[in-house]
């Protein structure tokens, strides 16, 4: 693991992650394109190049998936010690998480390279990915091998306190954050993979 190069820019400890459903009750997620695996919600850092949290979730919003946020609220904050791509931020590795529900406008288009895809995905779906994201790290998989159609680990929690997994149990939560904090293979020490 590269860690010993403490002078390239270190993770801002912030997270913005923004809930987007449509009058079905669907999910857009992306399927993420680098560290860490899997799919999830539009998430991305606050403070490495936003003035705040409501700049974050707008940005964040346009760049993944080309929408345009015309609202938006917070529905959960707290820090989580998931570990992105980054050095960890220091003196407490995670993020900070700022979790919004946004309503947006506009063609989905998803940011090549940051992504694989965007799709809008049934609770029937999401709760699969969920279950696919337990079975994975309860049979020993390794964070770096979790397939892209299950849920990034941290999201696991996210979506609990946002009340769209609310089956979740201790355990599964327990075993979602053991995978969220696991550190990647190398850390991103600058520019794009």
């Amino acid at each position: 693991m590269t860690t010993q190069n403490t002078t390239k820019k270190r993770c801002c400890g912030s997270s913005v992650g923004v809930i987007i459903a449509d009058r079905a009750d669907r999910l857009l997620m992306i399927t993420r394109g680098w560290w860490p695996r899997g799919t999830a919600p539009v998430a991305g850092h606050v403070y490495d190049q936003h003035t705040d949290v409501a700049d974050a979730l707008v940005a964040e919003v346009n760049e993944e998936v080309g929408l345009t946020v015309i609202g938006s609220s917070l529905v959960w904050e707290g820090h989580l010690p998931n570990l992105c791509a980054s050095l960890p931020y220091q003196p407490l590795a995670g993020h900070y998480w700022h979790l919004g529900i946004a309503t947006a406008e506009g063609e989905v288009a998803a940011a090549p390279g940051e992504t694989k895809g965007a799709d809008w995905y049934t609770p029937d779906q999401v709760r699969t990915m969920a279950r696919a994201t337990l079975a994975h790290y309860r049979s020993g998989g390794a964070a770096a091998d979790q397939p892209d159609d299950s849920l990034e680990a941290v999201w696991l929690k996210l979506l609990f306190e946002a009340g769209h997994l609310p089956w979740l149990t201790e355990s599964d939560l327990a075993v979602a954050e053991a995978a969220y904090t696991t550190a990647p293979g190398e850390y991103w020490l600058g520019g794009r993979p």
